[in-house]
């Protein structure tokens, strides 16, 4: 994830100066706001909600270690670094007590904010992962309490989970058969196929734009709580989905909004005598789809992240998640190979716009449910992998071709705004320094320079076209402070605004 940062400090040309070491480098954090003192940070906290706030120590009407006590007692969840002199490196440390993570000397150079903006950017990862673990875990919570009060069991706090049934709908599905005849499904792969039909129902989903929760009520029986107005036509799609994917068979009904608690548990009954299961030995309890839906996701994320880094970064990932699977269990690696071919599906479809043949994934699946070792399933993950690294550097050779002209059209169109390497080059899919190298191929210049040029012609037509004021010039090319506008055009025509405009103008 990308974090938020907010830069507080008084001397401008050094505020600008770090807002450009940190767009020009791939450091995780995006600058969403400039403050020139405490109190005017604490506003602007309020408003935009970073994740981490670097301040300089010496500032009139509150000073960085006041600000960080502020920070701490009003916005415990926001981190703060602080910017300080050699001299006041001493009086600086207090500030840990109020929670500062880190101090930067001034004057910084490029590696050394680097480096303690990637610690930054470390601490807010673990932070988030604490949090997706923790949501987790109170999903899988929640899905047992949920099937608890759907099959009339005693549910502690069931007056708070009302609120989760009233007014969706259930989408209640019976598998058929998971062991069809024609298929070599076996018993011991309940796990895999459950875990596949997880997912393919978290995709349908996802795809429809339908908030779902999906609950299992025995091993081949479940419910999805949906909200949203999406839903019509959902139950034919899954089968049709499922039938493609796993070669499996099941039915599919759509309720209409449940108004009461009485009234879901009463369809629920009568779905489950009506497709009650035909399996002699039923396992004793269901298996909960939270887990894995949580692990593809996190894959998800993980290897998106990564196609914005580049290739290099795409292949090392994918190793680092290879790599392990030889040393599970069969089955984690197993349940491991299908999760990351599930994520790779997925960011293939939504990064590369490539349609994933999902005729062929139910003898894939075959191939992977007969594996006896964790070898073979770290070996068939690989070869997913591959085909999705093949798909992915054609993607790239034709993305590459017009990237850089559709980058120029954009800012052309968009140069007034902030238009940093790092978010153009995220927009387009790709690294900030792999952009950086193909725009400086393509057109000669490298990015800022460009920008600053097409800024600095702009700002030569209104000069030279228009009675508009300095400011108005200066924020109309992209510049919020006119000093700043004035000593960029002095660098490159050799004379200020004013005196072109009375060259031109006469």
């Amino acid at each position: 994830m990308r974090g938020k940062l907010l830069l507080v400090e008084d001397q401008i040309f050094f505020r600008k100066g770090l807002r450009k070491m940190i767009e020009d480098h791939s450091l995780g954090w995006e600058v969403v706001g400039e403050a020139e003192n405490g109190l005017e940070a604490l506003d602007l906290i309020a408003q935009i909600k970073p994740h981490l706030v670097l301040t300089d120590i010496r500032m009139p009407g509150m000073d960085g270690i006041e600000l960080a006590e502020s920070i701490q007692r009003l916005y415990p969840g926001v981190d703060v670094v602080i910017l300080t002199g050699y001299d006041d490196f001493k009086y600086a440390q207090a500030a840990v007590r109020f929670g500062v993570i880190d101090f930067l000397l001034k004057p910084c150079n490029d590696q050394t904010l680097m480096e303690v903006l990637q610690k930054a950017q470390e601490r807010l990862k673990s932070a988030e992962r604490q949090r997706e673990e923790l949501a987790a875990s109170q999903r899988v919570k929640e899905e047992a309490q949920l099937r608890g009060m759907l099959l009339r069991l005693p549910v502690a706090q069931a007056d708070e989970l009302h609120s989760q049934l009233l007014g969706k709908r259930l989408l209640l599905i019976a598998v058929a058969d998971f062991y069809p005849a024609h298929k070599s499904y076996r018993p011991e792969d309940l796990s895999l196929l459950q875990f596949a039909l997880f997912n393919i129902i978290a995709e349908l989903l996802q795809q429809q734009s339908v908030p779902g929760r999906l609950i299992a009520l025995e091993f081949d029986r479940y419910a999805v709580v949906i909200g949203g107005q999406n839903a019509d036509g959902m139950e034919r799609q899954l089968s049709e989905a499922v039938r493609q994917y796993l070669g499996i068979e099941l039915s599919a009904t759509l309720t209409p909004a449940i108004s009461s608690l009485h009234e879901a548990t009463r369809i629920c009954d009568a779905f489950l005598k009506r497709h009650a299961s035909n399996q002699a030995t039923p396992p004793t309890e269901p298996v909960s789809g939270a887990a894995g839906g949580q692990r593809v996701k996190e894959l998800q994320t993980q290897l998106t992240g990564c196609i914005l880094l580049g290739q290099n970064k795409l292949e090392q990932k994918l190793e680092a998640l290879l790599s392990p699977m030889a040393g599970q269990s069969t089955e984690d690696a197993k349940m491991e190979a299908l999760a990351l071919a599930f994520a790779l599906h997925q960011v293939a479809k939504q990064q590369l716009e490539i349609t994933a043949e999902t005729s062929g994934f139910a003898n894939q699946l075959e191939q992977l449910q007969l594996i006896a070792t964790a070898e073979a399933a770290q070996l068939w993950a690989r070869r997913e992998a591959e085909k999705f690294l093949s798909s992915y550097e054609e993607w790239r050779q034709r993305n590459n071709e017009s990237i850089v002209n559709r980058a120029l059209d954009y800012l052309d169109q968009h140069y007034m705004e902030s238009c940093s390497l790092t978010d153009t080059a995220e927009m387009f899919h790709v690294s900030p320094a792999y952009f950086s190298k193909l725009f400086k191929k393509v057109t000669g210049d490298n990015y800022s320079a460009y920008l600053t040029k097409l800024r600095m012609q702009k700002a030569v037509l209104l000069l030279v076209n228009t009675d508009m004021k300095m400011f108005e010039i200066a924020a109309a090319v992209g510049y919020d402070d006119p000093n700043y506008f004035t000593n960029v055009f002095r660098m490159l025509h050799q004379m200020s605004p004013s005196d072109y405009r009375k060259q031109y103008k006469g």
